[in-house]
């Protein structure tokens, strides 16, 4: 059936996704060893307002995103095309764009913390 489930190139860019993703956990846990926690929450403005155990927030949020990624390309290759308004490869990659921005802004508020803490301007 052609149209149905995802694409060979959607499913290799969500496999590529989580490869980054679970790297960006451990190159966290590692690049912020020095820390015995890292930040857990930001408010609006970037600054860190809960600290927690460094390995669980380095591998909260990859192994969620990683979770959710699996789960979609699952329910788009499950769900008939009947049913699937477009397709469902272009919703794969988008899924995965959002998470790899996701993880990197949060990547990138941690930097500005860890920064702030060591002294650095």
């Amino acid at each position: 059936m052609e149209g149905q489930g995802l694409g060979l190139g959607a499913m290799v860019f969500a496999a590529l996704s989580i490869v980054a993703l679970i790297w960006s956990g451990w190159w966290t846990n590692r690049r912020y060893s020095c820390f015995d926690r890292i930040p857990g929450h930001y408010d609006f403005k970037g600054r860190a307002t809960r600290l927690d155990p460094r390995r669980q927030m380095a591998w909260l949020l990859p192994v969620l995103f990683s979770l959710l990624i699996a789960g979609y390309g699952t329910l788009f290759h499950l769900v008939p095309a009947e049913l699937q308004n477009g397709d469902p490869s272009v919703g794969m990659v988008l899924v995965c764009l959002v998470f790899l921005a996701a993880q990197g802004l949060v990547l990138w508020l941690l930097a500005r913390w860890a920064q702030a803490q060591r002294g650095d301007t």
